[in-house]
C-alpha cells in the first residue's frame, strides 16, 4: 500500500538526466524550435505543447536539426505530462525526463506521471515551467531500504492496481453478458 511506504522528497535533477547548455545552467533536455515548413511528413512523432493525443502534433521525417529522444516522459512548459515508449522529437518548450541509470517502463512512468502532474498544475502561458527551473522542483517518491526511489514498488503498485481494475471489468462484463 502507498500508505505503508516511507516517502521522501527528491529534486528532479537527482532522479532525472540533466545537461548543461551554453549558458552553463543545469537544465532538463528539451527539443528544438523548427519551422513547420522544414518538417516533412514521415513516421517520427513530434511532441509539442498540446494537451491532446499524448502531446503528439504530427509525424515527420528526421533531419539534422531534430533531436530524437526514446522512452521518456515529456513535460511541456504548460505542465502537460505524457509517457512516450517510442522514439520522438520534441518541440522547443517540451522537456525530456529520463531517469538516471534506470530504464522506464509504462508502469513506472504511470506512477511518476501522477506525481509529476501534482507539481505542474499551476503552469500556464503566464507562468511557464522552464528547463532551468524544472531540475530544482521537488517530487515526493516512495523510498527503498537505502532511502532511494523505490522503482520496484512503483512498478509493482501499478501492476497490482491494473490487475484489480481488469478483474473488476471482466466481472462486470461477465454479469452484463
Amino acid at each position: 500500500s502507498v500508505n505503508d511506504k516511507e516517502w521522501k522528497e527528491f529534486l528532479v535533477k537527482s532522479i532525472f538526466v540533466t545537461e548543461r547548455k551554453k549558458n552553463k545552467k543545469l537544465q532538463i533536455p528539451t527539443g528544438a524550435n523548427i519551422k513547420k515548413q522544414e518538417l516533412k511528413n514521415g513516421s517520427i512523432p513530434r511532441i509539442t505543447v498540446t494537451s491532446q493525443n499524448n502531446g503528439i502534433y504530427g509525424f515527420y521525417q528526421w533531419n539534422n536539426k531534430v533531436k530524437l529522444f526514446n522512452n521518456f516522459i515529456s513535460v511541456s512548459f504548460l505542465g502537460d505530462v505524457f509517457y512516450h515508449p517510442y522514439t520522438a522529437s520534441l518541440d522547443m518548450k517540451v522537456h525530456c525526463l529520463k531517469p538516471i541509470n534506470r530504464e522506464l517502463n509504462r508502469y513506472i512512468a504511470e506512477f511518476l506521471i501522477v506525481l509529476l502532474k501534482q507539481n505542474t498544475l499551476k503552469y500556464s502561458y503566464g507562468n511557464q515551467l522552464s528547463s532551468t527551473d524544472l531540475p530544482n522542483k521537488k517530487i515526493l517518491l516512495p523510498v527503498d531500504a537505502n532511502n532511494m526511489p523505490d522503482f520496484a514498488f512503483m512498478e509493482q503498485y501499478v501492476r497490482e492496481r491494473e490487475s484489480v481494475k481488469n478483474k473488476e471489468y471482466l466481472d462486470y462484463c461477465g454479469k452484463r453478458i
